[in-house]
């Protein structure tokens, strides 16, 4: 019996933390890029809601590349539309290796992820339904690159 209630204090535990690490996602999709090559003209759209314009949120850029990637870095164009229309455009450059060559983030194969804090703490400043667009902006016209995703969540006070 004893057992039993400690298997079963351990699973509601377990699904108390992935329960609260949800409430904390706003909005995580990450789109797959077509035969594995990211073109200049091939922007990753998303679009998200926002209905909490008190809060601070964290905006994620996450990158999935092959190990034939040929530079160290990538360079982003990144368009953010709100809701009456109001634009902003960055560019963002994400490191992807050390210097000595070793790739960043994690991966399996010839496959690397990595994520990149685009803004922290950051205030939406009105609700309404929000679009990103990211472009590569390298000198080559493809990169092996395979998917590019967004993450918002509330962020730690």
């Amino acid at each position: 019996m004893r057992i039993f209630f400690i298997s079963v204090l351990t699973i509601l535990v377990l699904s108390a933390g992935f329960i609260s690490c949800d409430r904390m996602m706003v909005y995580d999709d990450f789109r797959r890029i077509d035969n594995g090559s990211w073109a200049w003209d091939d922007p990753a759209e998303f679009t998200f809601s926002i209905s909490d314009t008190s809060g601070f949120h964290d905006v994620q850029i996450h990158l999935r590349h092959f190990t034939e990637y040929p530079m160290s870095n990538l360079y982003l164009f990144l368009h953010m539309t709100g809701p009456s229309g109001q634009e902003m455009t960055d560019t963002l450059q994400m490191i992807l290796a050390e210097n000595s060559g070793e790739w960043i983030g994690r991966g399996v194969g010839n496959i690397r992820e990595i994520g990149y804090l685009y803004r922290k703490n950051t205030r939406f400043p009105e609700p309404g339904e929000y679009s990103i667009s990211i472009e590569q902006a390298m000198r080559l016209p493809e990169l092996p690159v395979s998917g590019v995703g967004v993450r918002i969540s509330i962020a730690n006070p």
